[in-house]
């Protein structure tokens, strides 16, 4: 069996499957097998007796990459088919401990958190469940949300809990009078939160956090379940992160590995400290280290040119990437004259590849900010080239699913109040905020139904959904006769196949609640994928277009002064350029709107610097 679980590996890869004993840091580069290094350690640590499947803490951060480790790894082992893909269910059920961050904090919360107050059955609240929270606050403390608006408090309150701050903690740093309400709101918000039996998406880490640092015996459990511990993307953790893995690391066997890629760290605006991966070995001063620097992915052209612009980024580690692809097709380098130009280009440019034999879906569309895709989808559409956009309006977050969510939640947890107002009026009952806060028949009917959906919680996700279905009337409230209503009634079918592959209503929720926008990317659809450069890292396209670069906008302004912020941004273009594999092109417009008006763009300073050998200009 040893040899099938170490068969298709290249010697750096296999030294660090071997390598299991103590603290192990792989620095992977773009495209080098990451993921493939961590599934044959995980299934060689299982394979060779020295922990069982439930034994081993696998980390990642999104719920997509511990859906493709689960399956590999269950593959590798012999679990499920060399084919198939491990459903939820059976990936809960065989790898219970390997998820993302959030989901590894929600499973010790439910078992465990009674020791900080938190019941086995709380709601996790959504971004719009917690700026309603918050919009609530504003209007009880009389603060105006156009002076203080409500994200900006949001984000303040998540920053201090991302850096472990409690209300107490945090005042001391509060400076200027946004902050100093933000303080104000947190402190209530925090109540408000416990009298809903809820949490906040950052309260995961940071409770977890807690309890471990305060419930000895949880701690003691949480060293002696997981014998190792694998985390990817450890560039890309926060200081709640960092000091969550630190607590999970049994100190006396330190069996922590953690693979990641500095090259790669594009998060810093949310928190991310890419240093974590830099300072491993002072954490860990007998770690051993591998390097992955076999690109599997790019041509050598496309490789030498994203080498060109992460050379210049201070505090680093250092890899020399390579590849034994082909040199490949030069970089295209494109000048237009305006934004619709540079659309155009881009789709004439696609639809000849595609009429030479190419998919849709072999083509991406990169850019800085997600205001950039207007004028591509507009010529997208002229030109009939079917297009996915990725990060607009996600499924989860459409209407008739957060309501029929709401009942869901409400059914779980009575307390919820989020959830109450949302599901108490759809479809419409005439249950207005006033006539539920002074109660009246419509209330007691509705709570005389959702006591009546109670009885159903014993059954399948996808059959308390239908039950509602029929006895909140959706399907008449949905299907008006309009083509938005057919639409809207396709939704919740598909809602209610998702929930199908659920055990639980508990498991499906948290499903919801931590789900990303690049969870719901399809690579089967075929159609040209739209997407900002921070939502492409991870995936990879046969041939990738860069729009925008212009100085100001990629590099972004912000970045023009602060080295700090320069070198996050050369990350980002490196992120984007290894997304390739067999062809990249770059684009930038002399003019482009901005305000109501055209203004002029200076070329990309990273255009500047690419070898005049690597590239074709146009």
């Amino acid at each position: 069996m040893e040899r099938d679980v170490l068969v298709g590996l290249n010697p750096p890869q296999k030294e660090a499957v071997l390598a299991t004993e103590g603290p192990v840091l792989i620095f992977a580069g773009a495209g080098a097998g990451k993921t493939k290094c961590l599934a044959h350690r995980l299934a060689y640590l299982v394979d060779q007796k020295k922990a069982t499947l439930e034994q081993v803490l696998g980390i990642t951060f999104t719920n997509k990459a511990a859906q493709e480790l689960a399956s590999r790894i269950l593959r590798l082992l012999g679990l499920i088919g060399e084919e198939m893909e491990a459903s939820p269910l059976i990936a809960r059920r065989y790898l219970p401990w390997v998820g993302t961050f959030h989901s590894i904090s929600v499973r010790l919360l439910r078992q465990r958190g009674a020791a900080v107050g938190v019941g086995e059955r709380f709601t996790i609240f959504d971004e719009d469940d917690s700026l309603g929270l918050i919009k609530r606050i504003l209007k009880d403390m009389n603060l105006d949300p156009k002076q203080y608006s409500p994200r900006a408090i949001k984000a303040i309150i998540s920053n201090a809990k991302n850096e472990l701050m409690s209300p107490q903690q945090f005042r001391p740093f509060a400076s200027g009078p946004i902050q100093e309400a933000a303080v104000r709101v947190y402190e209530k918000y925090q109540p408000r939160l416990t009298e809903a039996d809820a949490l906040d998406f950052d309260d995961l880490i940071f409770l977890t956090v807690k309890l471990l640092k305060e419930d000895e015996e949880t701690l003691r459990w949480c060293h002696q379940q997981f014998r190792y511990i694998l985390i990817d993307e450890y560039q890309d953790t926060n200081q709640a992160q960092y000091r969550l893995a630190s607590l999970l690391t049994d100190p006396k066997k330190r069996n922590i590995c953690v693979v990641g890629d500095d090259h790669q760290a594009i998060y810093g605006w949310r928190g991310a400290n890419y240093r974590n991966i830099l300072n491993f070995e002072r954490d860990f001063p007998a770690a051993q280290v591998f390097k992955l620097e076999q690109n599997y992915r790019s041509t050598q052209t496309i490789l030498a040119a994203a080498s060109q612009i992460i050379k210049p980024v201070r505090h680093r580690s250092e890899k020399g990437l390579w590849t034994a692809n082909e040199a490949g097709a030069p970089v295209t380098i494109f000048t237009a004259t305006n934004a619709w130009q540079e659309a155009e280009f881009i789709a004439t440019e696609i639809q000849a590849l595609y009429l030479a034999g190419r998919s849709w879906r072999h083509f991406a569309v990169l850019y800085r900010t997600n205001a950039q895709s207007r004028q591509l989808e507009e010529a997208f559409l002229n030109a009939n080239i079917p297009y996915r956009l990725v990060g607009a309006a996600r499924f989860y977050e459409r209407k008739e699913i957060k309501d029929l969510l709401a009942y869901l939640r409400l059914l779980v947890n009575p307390l919820d109040s989020m959830a109450l107002s949302r599901a108490c009026n759809v479809p419409p009952r005439g249950i207005g905020p006033a006539t539920l806060a002074k109660g009246g028949p419509k209330v007691e009917k509705f709570q005389q139904m959702v006591e009546q959906l109670k009885a159903k919680l014993t059954e399948s996700p996808s059959e308390i959904l239908l039950v509602i279905i029929e006895a909140a009337g959706f399907r008449q409230y949905l299907l008006d006769g309009t083509l938005e209503g057919e639409a809207r009634w396709g939704n919740v079918e598909e809602l209610v196949n998702v929930a199908a592959e659920y055990g639980s209503l508990e498991e499906f929720l948290e499903h919801v609640a931590l789900v990303s926008e690049v969870d719901n990317f399809d690579r089967s659809s075929d159609a040209v994928t739209l997407m900002t450069l921070h939502a492409s890292k991870g995936l990879e396209f046969t041939n990738v277009f860069i729009a925008g670069l212009e100085e100001g906008l990629f590099p972004h302004m912000r970045a023009i002064e602060d080295q700090g912020e320069m070198d996050e941004e050369r990350r980002l273009m490196f992120v984007g350029m290894t997304r390739a594999k067999k062809r990249l092109y770059l684009t930038y417009a002399r003019q482009r709107m901005s305000y109501g008006g055209l203004t002029g763009a200076l070329p990309s300073r990273f255009l500047r610097e690419l070898d005049d050998g690597l590239v074709e200009r146009l």
